[in-house]
């Protein structure tokens, strides 16, 4: 068994830094995030890590505004969901389906494009990449495998046909059966693990969701293979020209880990520290560190002490 992962805790005291660190940490500029147990729990900015109502972190995101710093999501959720999540919170640009959509300019009507990594993928082919993946007929394939434990994930219960790059699945399947089914169909194609399932609403055929008990329920996206978020957010970086020094990536799962090389500082979630996957991820990592509290509650607390040292400055 390997030893737990040993991040140090992110800073709540900005006065308290030494000058050199509080230099480093002041020059984060720009956050990209992952979404769910991340900057929001409970599907709601109006609430905290533990569910009660709070306006901790609409506070929060005005002060970053305020102090000149972006923030981006990046989740595994589609460009309907994230736009709109995006939109509502005045957040500049998101990356949605696992790094697959990239908008850089919320509100401008050419501001997002598909990115398929190592997949070739013609525009002009009529279809979605997300089609080019299911005309393969994978999708049924591991579905009829796993046909006890493995469902399809309906984003806002509308189906996951409204998906345009990435196919997502929920439940707990045998990884490299899996990965050895995708590889059968001659597309460059990859199983992501985006972490555990917090909550399911509407119907599912999972024993585990039935009983209430979903410590073994993962979320996976069949994606381009090189596409992931770590992929995607380096892509982003590239497009907007900005320093990664001066960018920060925060997650709670192995998915979101994959962000950690490409800015200059990773905030991985109390709740995440756990994982397995997420342990061997960083386990290299010299730019990691852990959120003081769990999800929303810790977000804030890093961001926080960001504006202040942004302010010092």
């Amino acid at each position: 068994m390997p030893a737990a992962l040993s991040l140090p805790t992110f800073p709540t005291d900005a006065a308290s830094l030494p000058s050199d660190l509080a230099e480093s940490l002041g020059r984060i500029r720009h956050v990209i995030s992952d979404t769910d147990n991340t900057m929001i729990c409970h599907s709601t900015a109006l609430r905290d890590t533990a569910g009660r109502p709070s306006d901790e972190l609409p506070r929060t995101l005005v002060a970053m505004a305020a102090a000149g710093m972006d923030v981006v999501p990046c989740t595994g959720r589609n460009r309907a969901m994230i736009r709109e999540d995006a939109r509502i919170l005045g957040l500049p640009g998101w990356i949605g389906e696992m790094g697959g959509i990239l908008c850089l300019h919320e509100g401008q009507e050419d501001g997002w494009r598909y990115f398929t990594a190592d997949m070739p993928y013609d525009p002009s082919c009529g279809r979605t990449p997300h089609d080019v993946i299911v005309a393969t007929g994978v999708v049924g394939r591991l579905l009829d495998r796993w046909y006890d434990c493995l469902e399809t994930y309906n984003d806002n219960n509308i189906g996951y046909q409204y998906r345009e790059v990435t196919v997502a699945l929920r439940g707990a399947v045998m990884e490299d059966e899996a990965q050895r089914m995708l590889d059968e169909t001659g597309l460059p194609l990859y199983l992501a693990d985006n972490g555990f399932v917090s909550r399911i609403t509407g119907k599912t055929i999972l024993p585990a969701a039935q009983s209430g008990h979903l410590d073994d329920v993962h979320t996976y996206h069949i994606t381009p293979r090189g596409l992931d978020k770590g992929s995607a957010v380096q892509r982003y970086i590239e497009l907007m020209d900005w320093d990664p020094a001066e960018v920060m990536a925060c997650g709670d799962s192995p998915a979101d880990c994959a962000m950690a090389p490409h800015v200059g500082t990773f905030l991985l979630m109390r709740n995440g520290i756990d994982n397995p996957k997420a342990q061997a991820a960083l386990a290299t990592s010299g730019n990691a560190w852990v959120s003081s509290r769990d999800a929303t509650d810790g977000f804030c607390d890093a961001m926080r002490t960001l504006v202040e040292l942004r302010r010092r400055s």
